[in-house]
């Protein structure tokens, strides 16, 4: 299991982990297949998208419409006192895990897609991301049959 962290400032803040990711995956060995990304928190959110300030704002648009920080109370709020009910709302909505498929030391990805971060809490955290890398394909060991 690999580890990475993003020191957050939080609110809405994007971080594109790709390169880190793939020169993690890289200095592991690892072999072709999907590597598992999964970032440790209920108010943070990953995805695979077109990294480009455009698309990025449209995410955060489509999701402010849908769990609004509008400063009408959620639930969460009311039984818990923490005024971030909009920010686990969102988490949910995005998830916290991606599956990245890996040829090659490579993501098989198009080069504008990334491996994106998105923190919706309101305050700064250092967040935790763990990778499942795709194991190195062993070399088949012959058979009796085939040494003969």
């Amino acid at each position: 299991m690999i580890e990475l962290t993003v020191h957050s400032t939080g609110l809405n803040t994007h971080y594109d982990i790709t390169d880190e990711l793939t020169e993690r995956l890289r200095e592991e060995g690892a072999g072709d297949g999907l590597a598992g990304v999964f970032a440790l928190g209920s108010t943070v959110g990953l995805t695979v998208m077109r990294y480009e300030p455009g698309a990025v704002q449209d995410l955060l648009r489509a999701l402010e419409r849908l769990a609004p920080d509008d400063g009408n109370r959620y639930l969460h709020e009311l039984t818990t006192g923490d005024p971030n009910g909009f920010s686990h709302l969102k988490s949910s909505l995005l998830g916290t895990s991606v599956l990245v498929p890996f040829r090659a030391g490579e993501p098989a990805m198009s080069p504008t897609h990334r491996v994106v971060l998105i923190d919706f809490d309101l305050q700064q955290a250092t967040r935790r991301v763990f990778v499942d890398p795709p194991r190195p394909t062993p070399t088949p060991t012959p058979t009796k049959e085939e040494n003969r």
